[in-house]
């Protein structure tokens, strides 16, 4: 009896086992069943929409064209409005001739000790230790830097003239007020093109104590107050006073005695601002765009050539 038992126990079990892999089975085929449905669905989807990897590349590619091509044509647009609004370059007649030049003691240089070697090109001569420049080549730089300044003034080019020495200070500053241009005669201050954004801060709040204190907005100051401001008055007015107004960034740069203003040139070429100047002997004229060699050490010599400068600048009739 007892056999008879253990056999129908191990029967149940068996059968019990069978059972569980059938479900077993028909899960998994259930499952599988499933996901082969699922992915039969998507290939038909893509058939039938023709979505393949190439498709959607060619896509790509062909918006990516559209894209390019309205790109373009915007910056063709934008040349196109550059173009109309350049205006056509004319010549700037020079009111000074070789004679002017030679009585302003603009053919005499530095002495032969201090001479730069790339400055040689533009000295005719030697005489008594002292390198005299070929005054032909000094008229025609002349020419030449008076008629681009003429033509970037007349399309609207910010010029700034900066002459800190001694001996250019007053005509500089005079040139440039009758001009209505900008100007620098005190001191270059370092920075002033590379760290343009705090220059401009400087010369607002020079515009702004100089606004205040002449329509009364510090009447409520006290006598030391005022002392101060005054006295900031005079410190600004000295480092940026001629650049008041200056509604943009420079464009060119005009300076006396280019081996003078050494820190005007290196700054002026990190930011791509073209430059002109009075290049003596002793200065390397391949270091500015429109280099004049002449004296700028005789103040009959800066004078006249600053004072052309002014002249090409007025006759472009656009301040």
């Amino acid at each position: 009896m007892l056999k008879i038992i253990n056999k129908e126990d191990s029967v149940k079990q068996n059968t019990n086992k069978m059972v569980e892999k059938k479900k077993v089975i028909t899960k998994t085929v259930n499952r599988s069943g499933k996901s082969l449905v699922k992915k039969a669905l998507v290939v038909k989807t893509k058939t039938q929409s023709n979505i393949t990897s190439e498709n959607i590349k060619k896509m790509n590619e062909k918006v990516a064209a559209q894209k390019e091509a309205l790109a373009n044509k915007k910056v063709e647009e934008m040349e196109v409005g550059k173009k109309e609004n350049v205006k056509e370059d004319k010549k700037y007649n020079l009111t000074v001739g070789l004679k002017d030049l030679l009585a302003a003691g603009s053919h005499l240089g530095h002495k032969i000790s201090k001479t730069h070697p790339k400055a040689l090109e533009n000295v005719y001569t030697q005489k008594d230790g002292v390198q005299v420049f070929d005054l032909v080549k000094t008229l025609e730089s002349l020419e030449k830097s008076c008629n681009f300044i003429y033509n970037a003034k007349r399309n609207g080019k910010q010029i700034v003239l900066v002459g800190t020495k001694r001996q250019a200070r007053e005509v500089v500053r005079r040139v440039a007020m009758e001009a209505g241009v900008p100007y620098v005669t005190d001191r270059w201050l370092g920075g002033t093109i590379s760290n343009w954004d705090q220059i401009r801060k400087n010369v607002k709040k020079l515009t702004d104590l100089k606004e205040g204190l002449e329509k009364g907005k510090f009447v409520d100051a006290t006598k030391k107050e005022l002392s101060q401001m005054n006295k900031e008055i005079a410190r600004l007015e000295k480092i940026v006073g001629g650049l008041v107004g200056v509604d943009k960034f420079f464009d060119i740069l005009f300076v006396v005695d280019a081996g003078f203003e050494k820190t005007v040139i290196k700054e002026a070429k990190l930011r791509n601002v073209k430059t002109v100047g009075i290049v003596d002997s002793d200065a390397n004229p391949f270091k500015i765009d429109f280099a004049i060699p002449a004296n700028d050490d005789s103040v009959k010599s800066v004078t006249l050539i600053v004072e052309e400068i002014g002249k090409a600048i007025k006759a472009a009739g656009v301040k």
